[in-house]
C-alpha cells in the first residue's frame, strides 16, 4: 500500500492526549474517529486526503487541511 508520508508531522494536543499524525492515511484514520464530522473544515480535510491518497493531489495538501480541520474542531 501506498503511504504519503508529510515531510513534517503533526502534533495534536487536546485533554493531556497527544496525537501524531505523519501521513495522509494517518489523517484519515484521525478524521474517521473525530466528531463534527459535518463541520465544513472536517468536510475539506476529508475530500482533501482522499484526492492525495488517489493521486490527484501532493501529500503536503492533505497535512494542511488535516490542520486546518484540527483547529476547527469542538472541544
Amino acid at each position: 500500500m501506498l503511504v504519503n508520508r508529510w515531510e513534517k508531522p503533526l502534533i495534536l494536543e487536546r485533554d493531556g492526549l497527544r496525537v501524531t499524525i505523519t501521513s495522509t492515511e494517518e489523517g484519515v484514520n484521525w478524521l474517521a474517529h473525530e466528531p463534527g464530522q459535518a463541520n465544513q473544515a472536517w468536510q475539506h480535510a476529508w475530500q482533501t486526503c482522499r484526492a492525495v491518497h488517489e493521486g490527484r493531489l501532493p501529500a503536503e495538501e492533505a497535512r494542511s487541511a488535516v490542520l486546518l480541520a484540527a483547529a476547527n474542531r469542538r472541544h
